[in-house]
């Protein structure tokens, strides 16, 4: 979901106009208006809040816009999905074995970072969305359709972005664990 369609503004628009677009969404998904659809509209209020926490904060919608660049003005949630990502690893599983671990888990940590489950600062976000959104796009520098080449510029891009973020990727698998106990029958 792109965040200034989202609010139906643009991305020149002013700050206290984005807390207005910002307020008026937010009223018209009010959950308690929305009393036939409660459960879309508390989603729905959560990423209004999301979105608007990254453009209301200038950094936060600096690295925003990049990743909107990156990907051709497409949001990026668009990537993030499962089946795309799945299909692009099971293509390049032979080039790729060695990091899938890491690369996964990169996925799953940026999945969780977008609905609001896992904090991961702007900065390692933009880094690791423009990681993966080179991956899974196939027109990048070395087209994937090049058997073997066209894969070695995506592990490489990859492996430089997983050296740059093991302490964040253990954070969220430390992060993950402690999600996992918490919800397991019997545990505290």
């Amino acid at each position: 979901m792109n965040y200034y369609e989202l609010f139906e503004i643009d991305q020149k628009t002013e700050p206290d106009e984005i807390k207005s677009a910002y307020r008026q969404k937010l009223m018209e998904w009010h959950p308690d208006k929305n009393p036939d659809r409660r459960d879309q509209a508390e989603e729905m209020t959560k990423t209004l809040n999301i979105a608007y926490g990254v453009l209301s904060d200038q950094k936060q919608r600096v690295h925003y816009d990049r990743i909107l660049r990156y990907s051709g003005e497409k949001d990026f949630g668009q990537y993030v999905n499962d089946d795309i990502f799945s299909d692009k690893i099971r293509r390049s599983s032979g080039a790729i074995k060695n990091i899938m671990k890491d690369v996964k888990d990169l996925y799953r940590m940026t999945r969780d970072s977008l609905k609001g489950d896992y904090k991961l600062h702007p900065v390692n976000m933009s880094i690791i969305a423009g990681g993966l959104l080179y991956f899974v796009i196939p027109t990048d520098f070395i087209p994937d359709f090049i058997p073997f080449l066209g894969l070695l510029d995506d592990v490489a891009v990859l492996t430089t972005i997983i050296k740059s973020m093991q302490g964040e990727l253990e954070k969220y698998r430390t992060f993950i664990k402690e999600e996992i106990n918490i919800h397991e029958p019997g545990s505290k």
